[in-house]
């Protein structure tokens, strides 16, 4: 599947391949350059990332709240190179994390190798077939926004509520550096349009250098699971 994007002198198509080759490259940078925007410096990647971290512990908290249990099973799409991964651990008994691009994978596997309980699949969130049972929790940092075509998102917002019973997601709704042609920029409001049965729960906001960031805490589908 094609997507149209934007480009020097008006729209064209944008394959899967290049989608592909452009993580790839990513995938080549050092550090956490790898899963950050190279429009803002360097200086701000690891202070943003610890917000991100703290940000994705008191939502899982609040899952484990609202489940009255620790969550049994937490979903990590678009791991990238592993950095959130570790503070998703620590609240869950297992995490099931993916990710499109095999050298991502490949540090993520190094950054978590001394956690046992976390697994690692290299798949697209859309091709992905709902589990036998819901996971509990599934986190999604600054993924769906690099999603260009909107039937793609749909089908990878299906499959995501068909799948979990809460979801964190943290996506730009404001950029102070304009985004590239890879990235698009939704509401909330845009992805929990797609996502049936979801509520908002709790909602924050995540500063990276005048780009702002919605994290919101979704539930799907009503009652949660004991």
């Amino acid at each position: 599947m094609n997507t149209t994007t934007s480009a020097p002198g008006g729209t064209r198509e944008v394959t899967e391949e290049e989608i592909a080759a452009e993580w790839r490259e990513r995938a080549r940078r050092t550090g956490l350059r790898r899963v950050m925007r190279s429009s803002q410096p360097d200086s701000l990647n690891a202070g943003v990332t610890e917000q991100t971290r703290a940000v994705v512990a008191q939502q899982l908290t609040l899952v484990a709240d609202r489940l009255g249990r620790r969550p049994r099973h937490v979903w990590e799409i678009g791991c990238g190179i592993g950095r959130l991964t570790p503070t998703i651990a620590a609240h869950a008994e297992r995490v099931h994390a993916i990710d499109m691009t095999p050298a991502m994978l490949d540090q993520a596997r190094v950054t978590c190798r001394h956690l046992p309980a976390v697994e690692f699949e290299r798949v697209r969130a859309d091709r992905m077939r709902p589990p036998l049972e819901r996971y509990d929790a599934a986190v999604c940092v600054w993924v769906l926004m690099h999603v260009l075509g909107e039937s793609r998102l749909l089908d990878t917002c299906r499959v995501i509520a068909e799948s979990t019973r809460h979801l964190t997601l943290i996506e730009y709704e404001h950029a102070r550096v304009p985004v590239s042609k890879w990235s698009r920029l939704r509401t909330l409001d845009d992805y929990v349009r797609l996502l049936p049965g979801a509520e908002v729960v709790d909602e924050r906001v995540v500063d990276y250098g005048g780009d702002r960031s919605f994290a919101a805490l979704i539930a799907i589908g009503g009652q949660d699971a004991r």
